[in-house]
């Protein structure tokens, strides 16, 4: 009982820290100025009841629930161990970068540098993958995501890239093409979903933006989570 309480009390705290940080790196804000406003947004801080430029209630609701999910999945997959955590860790991380590049159309590579090294140095320790499988990982997320934003100019930003090096060390050469092939194949269905959407209501669609970074974010979800082994298993038993 108290592991799963723990799961639930870690998970909304890492929603609380997903909010802020949306909030707070973006437009480079104070953390004074943003830590309440997730509580006052949904009306549970005492004082004021609205925060000046700060994003709706539905979206501090969204990502606390998505946090507290994964943070379930990571402890579901193998338990309350330091696998989990940092699991549940990375899945959080990819999260505020989604929201970011949903409400912004950003991936800051002052949130990458900072996560590299860290995920780096965590999967070494933890001996999930060796060190070999995971610069070959980021060489190969990165070197893919280029050749396709050179492919198309201005379709894919280097941010992207840089994201897709990313997911590449975090989950090593065996792994990544895997979440990159989610990644692009989701997009293209949400690409072609806008499009078909624009064309029925007769919107011109030249110039519009898509945000990519939360397809990358949902490939590598389904990889940490070991998604793809437990669809062959389901569909085995069919």
């Amino acid at each position: 009982m108290m592991t799963v309480l723990g799961t639930i009390l870690l998970s909304l705290l890492a929603g609380w820290v997903v909010n802020v940080v949306a909030d707070t790196v973006p437009a480079r804000r104070a953390l004074r100025e943003t830590w309440r406003w997730p509580f006052q947004r949904l009306g549970l801080a005492v004082g004021e009841s609205t925060a000046v430029g700060s994003a709706s209630p539905r979206r501090y609701l969204i990502v606390w629930l998505m946090a507290l999910a994964l943070g379930w999945f990571a402890y579901l997959q193998v338990g309350w161990t330091p696998k989990a955590l940092l699991i549940a860790v990375e899945a959080w991380f990819f999260l505020a970068i989604a929201v970011i590049d949903l409400e912004h159309r950003l991936v800051l590579n002052r949130m990458l540098v900072v996560a590299a090294p860290l995920f780096f140095a965590a999967n070494l320790l933890m001996g999930e993958v060796t060190m070999s499988s995971i610069l070959l990982g980021a060489v190969t997320g990165f070197g893919i995501f280029l050749i396709l934003a050179l492919l198309s100019p201005g379709g894919m930003g280097m941010g992207d890239v840089k994201l897709a090096g990313l997911i590449g060390l975090t989950t090593g050469v065996s792994d990544v093409l895997a979440a990159l092939f989610i990644a692009i194949l989701v997009g293209g269905i949400a690409g072609a979903v806008i499009l078909l959407k624009n064309y029925l209501r007769r919107r011109n669609w030249r110039g519009q933006t898509m945000a990519y970074a939360p397809y990358l974010v949902v490939g590598v979800w389904i990889v940490l989570f070991d998604g793809i082994r437990l669809l062959h298993n389901y569909l085995e038993r069919l």
